[in-house]
């Protein structure tokens, strides 16, 4: 959980710029993270790395 709030942090402090940058940077196969306000985009963000956490807690569960 601390993990998400730093993200949060980090991803509050940049500039619009900055944090279009660092998404098409960082997830540069979904185009969609990109798009919309500042406040969609990071939420956008969060989510994809809550869901994608879940899905490896998921798989080492099962594995």
């Amino acid at each position: 959980m601390e993990e998400f709030n730093q993200l949060k942090r980090k991803l509050d402090e940049m500039s619009v710029p900055e944090l279009y940058e660092y998404v098409k940077k960082k997830y540069p196969e979904n185009d969609e993270l990109s798009l919309g306000s500042k406040k969609l985009i990071i939420r956008k963000v969060l989510n994809f790395e809550r869901n994608r956490l879940n899905e490896l807690e998921d798989a080492g569960c099962k594995g």
